[in-house]
């Protein structure tokens, strides 16, 4: 049980993830594209911003020290070689541009071809399952933090921050 119960669209988001991540890195193409279509399927912004966040909080927690161009170079580099055998729609654009969006390092209007939702719903998904593959990760130690957390944990900022916003 997450530490706060979260709203349906937000555990359809996160189970959608969830199971194409597991898909990702069982290399399962059919699931793959089962999850990621319902996760298209779910409010584009939401997902968008969800999945942002939760790829920035465990770049942060791999890199506690601070991520340099390098490692986000080596990243996208690692998520390529990891995904394209199994999932050669793998488009380094894309994966350029969710890593961005999650960093805050670009708008969705500066893109230089609109990403679609699918496309999103699909490369973020590949960058959690590489992240959480990576040494040093949380899930490659014996007391791995579930992904379920980084999940609630977003959900969680998401709100505070739209409260914040509030006149």
């Amino acid at each position: 049980m997450p530490k706060h119960p979260l709203p349906a669209a937000a555990r359809a988001i996160s189970a959608a993830t969830m199971d194409a991540v597991l898909a990702a890195r069982t290399q399962d193409v059919a699931a793959f594209n089962e999850a990621t279509d319902q996760l298209a399927a779910a409010d584009p912004e939401q997902v968008r911003i969800v999945l942002g966040v939760v790829v920035r909080a465990l770049l942060e927690d791999l890199h506690p020290d601070g991520v340099s161009a390098d490692d986000l170079l080596e990243l996208i580099k690692s998520c390529v070689r990891t995904s394209f055998g199994w999932y050669p729609m793998v488009d380094v654009q894309v994966l350029i541009v969710v890593l961005t969006g999650s960093l805050g390092m670009h708008e969705p209007d500066d893109e230089p071809r609109k990403v679609t939702p699918l496309e999103v719903a699909r490369h973020a998904p590949l960058f959690i399952a590489e992240l959480l593959a990576a040494p040093g990760s949380p899930a490659r130690t014996d007391d791995p933090r579930p992904l379920t957390d980084y999940f609630t944990d977003a959900f969680l900022e998401i709100s505070r921050a739209e409260l914040n916003e509030m006149p």
